[in-house]
């Protein structure tokens, strides 16, 4: 006695099986297309890396930051060659 329910399940098995085949053309394009959108994706992500880091770059003034490094160190010398005075001194 074969069971009904068991042959509807088994049909409905190969039918979806058959509804989901595809051409293996068609699974290479659905292949290629999912790599390039990954790929734009990572550009866009990538750009606005970029654009972000350029921005932070540019709001950077880089010639303030060398004079204030310059007077700084010239602070620290004049400093040096007080302390260096003292230490004669008091030898």
């Amino acid at each position: 006695m074969k069971r009904p329910g068991i042959l509807a399940r088994q049909t409905a098995a190969r039918l979806t099986g058959e509804q989901y085949a595809v051409e293996d053309g068609v699974r290479a394009a659905r292949g290629a297309a999912l790599n390039l959108f990954d790929l734009r994706r990572r550009k866009s992500e990538a750009d606005q890396r970029v654009a972000a880091a350029r921005d932070r770059l540019e709001s950077v003034d880089v010639f303030a930051l060398r004079a204030e490094l310059e007077a700084a160190l010239a602070e620290q010398a004049r400093i040096d060659e007080k302390l260096a005075e003292l230490q004669r001194a008091n030898v």
